[in-house]
């Protein structure tokens, strides 16, 4: 018995000693392999937006950001520089794409919550992926969460082999043609972290059971109403975006959108942009916006434009849908 307590202390006693052994040779041999990755855009991202002293407009929220956003246009027409930190929201959580925000607001800064749904549940569900993001970057590890931290570190070994692998066939850090071709790569930002240019394949699957309402949940509201006071202490302006509603034969009616977005109004502390009139319509083209890559970008930025533009006037926003 005496032995195989021994031999059982040894085993812990060997693989703790391990530990610091593999961590190290990960950072300084291995190295970061994902720096190639859509997701590795967050490091540029990031870079703009600590290179920013002056206020700024933060837009944080999933990949619908960096698809349907032109920087550029909300910049020129608000004066003010533009940081569109959205990413995939796949396997992010909501609390994930917020924090990031945080590593530098200032005051006089306003961000703008651009999310697509309101029931996260907190949880990482792709934590190889997440690690795949942060990498050995220690300065994006504070973007996550307590809650998050046993989960990432019993994905570590995963993520150690993974790049392990890569490094050992030079594998890493290399731009996949393929994953290129769809606009879904680093390389396919511009500097505010948009994607200009489009696929030109449609992607969309606007199925009955894909367009939806958008539920809200408790932790969604208690979260967003902490990150507002969070932006408040900081002497920032957090605003949620309206729900992005677009126009086919699958969309539900117009009232139901009108009853989430009452609710959502009750339950957040912060200002949720109103909405007035009918479909979601590009003030730019004039027409209804048919589901295409193409037309999402003058849509969202006249929409987030607007949203800024009415914060400096007026507490009652409203906006054309």
């Amino acid at each position: 018995m005496k032995k195989f307590l021994r031999r059982i202390l040894l085993f812990i006693v060997v693989f703790l000693c391990a530990i610091p052994v593999f961590f190290l040779f990960g950072l300084f041999i291995v190295g970061n392999q994902y720096q190639e990755t859509y997701s590795a855009s967050i490091i540029d991202k990031v870079a703009r937006l600590k290179s920013i002293n002056e206020p700024k407009i933060i837009i944080v929220g999933n990949s619908n950001l960096p698809y349907g956003i032109n920087s550029a246009m909300i910049e020129s027409a608000m004066n003010m520089p533009v940081v569109n930190l959205g990413l995939t929201g796949y396997y992010m959580t909501d609390s994930f794409l917020e924090n990031i925000a945080k590593l530098s607001m200032n005051s006089g800064d306003i961000i703008i919550a651009g999310h697509s749904n309101f029931t996260d549940d907190g949880i990482i569900h792709e934590p190889l992926s997440e690690w795949t993001t942060i990498e050995y970057h220690f300065d994006l590890w504070p973007i996550l969460d307590k809650e998050d931290y046993f989960t990432m570190i019993i994905y570590y070994p995963s993520y150690w082999l993974r790049s392990f692998a890569l490094w050992i066939t030079r594998q890493g850090n290399k731009a996949n043609p393929l994953v290129e071709a769809f606009t879904y790569s680093r390389r396919s930002l511009n500097k505010y972290g948009d994607i200009p240019e489009k696929p030109e394949v449609n992607r969309g699957d606007f199925r009955d059971s894909k367009v939806k309402v958008p539920e809200i949940n408790d932790r969604c509201v208690n979260r967003l109403n902490k990150y507002n006071a969070y932006i408040k202490s900081k002497g920032a302006t957090f605003l949620i975006a309206g729900y992005p509603i677009l126009e086919n034969e699958f969309t539900p009616p117009k009232e139901e959108y009108d009853k989430f977005q009452r609710e959502l109004e009750s339950r957040v502390d912060c200002e949720v942009i109103r909405r007035s009139g009918g479909v979601l319509r590009s003030k730019i083209q004039g027409e209804r916006q048919p589901s295409s890559y193409s037309q999402h970008k003058s849509v969202s930025a006249n929409y987030v434009r607007e949203t800024a533009g009415k914060l400096r006037g007026s507490k009652n926003y409203s906006l054309e849908y």
